[in-house]
């Protein structure tokens, strides 16, 4: 591909993505489901202009998204499992979430001037169960690669820090009768979670706790401290914090697993990931893509060892250490 096509593509790539985004937030997706119907009836029941909804559900039939037959729209259905929010696939809550993350790509440049995140408004309930969501939308297929190449045999208590709808927990508990969990995170997020493990029935085994990881206590005797996709929120003075405080709320000899998607150390690969340090910029203080040395380096000085890492999901990995007594 020439220089020009590449940058035209780059430059391009926010088009797609916004006009599946609308077309979720406003109902067209949901309102479609199965069916196939004309824009004028979408725009009818979902209160849109009809001009509007035709120029964008031809888009989005252009793009592959819909399917136009005549002069009716229907949704492929290679891609509806992940556009509905009843399907046990769906990717709805994790799409809806990057409304609030484009509102901070879009303030890029005055980051680069000031170094600081983006200016946002105090988030919405709507915005924190579309990102708590998402994040069970992330865990579900992640858990279960890490339930089936991690041993939780031996495992009692798992604490799932900053666990939100649970996902993790549940997958976890699932699979090993004997373990018991408790998720901890902020208000909002646990009360998701709270749903999410009474609709599993494990509320004999799971539990939640409110609470801050940065400040307050985790609790005790833990065997299993798991720490999923979090670390790239914080800065490395935080995550130094948080591995403290899970050191401390493990048995000796206990384990700690981390996930997330980390970099090599030459920071290019993988893509993703280094475009979704830019992502941490903008929302975030002090957050970013950590290498997988960075993160060894980090375990190491505050008390982990007998390191090892399990590649899960796409492009992600959990590292495995254990408490050093």
């Amino acid at each position: 591909m020439d220089g020009k096509i590449r940058v035209e593509t780059m430059v391009s790539g926010y088009r797609d993505a916004m006009v599946l985004v609308a077309a979720l937030k406003t109902g067209i997706f949901e309102s479609l489901g199965t069916a196939a119907r004309t824009p004028a009836g979408l725009a009818t029941d979902l209160n849109l202009d009809t001009r509007a909804v035709d120029i964008v559900v031809h888009a989005l039939a252009a793009s592959g998204i819909l399917i136009k037959a005549g002069d009716t729209f229907s949704i492929d259905p290679e891609v509806r499992p992940y556009l509905l929010a009843d399907s046990p696939d769906t990717m709805a809550s994790l799409l809806g979430h990057n409304v609030r993350m484009m509102a901070g790509w879009l303030q890029l440049p005055t980051v680069l001037r000031t170094g600081k995140q983006a200016p946002r408004d105090k988030t919405t309930p709507e915005e924190m169960r579309d990102f708590i969501c998402g994040m069970e939308n992330v865990s579900r297929l992640s858990s279960l690669e890490v339930v089936d190449k991690v041993d939780f045999t031996s495992a009692e208590k798992l604490l799932d820090l900053g666990g939100g709808p649970g996902t993790a927990a549940i997958t976890f508990c699932g699979a090993n009768p004997d373990l018991k969990a408790v998720v901890f995170d902020l208000e909002g997020p646990v009360g998701i979670g709270a749903e999410q493990i009474k609709a599993a029935g494990m509320e004999d085994r799971i539990t939640t706790v409110a609470g801050d990881f940065h400040t307050n206590d985790y609790g005790s005797d833990f065997d299993v401290v798991y720490i999923s996709n979090i670390i790239h929120m914080l800065s490395e003075e935080e995550t130094r914090g948080i591995f403290r405080r899970s050191r401390a709320c493990l048995k000796p000899g206990g384990q700690i697993l981390v996930k997330d998607f980390f970099l090599e150390d030459n920071r290019l690969e993988p893509a993703f990931a280094a475009q979704f340090s830019v992502n941490m910029l903008a929302m975030t203080a002090g957050g970013k893509s950590y290498t997988l040395t960075e993160t060894l380096e980090l375990l190491k000085e505050t008390g982990f060892g007998e390191f090892s890492s399990i590649p899960v999901a796409k492009g992600s990995q959990v590292v495995c250490g254990y408490r050093e007594s």
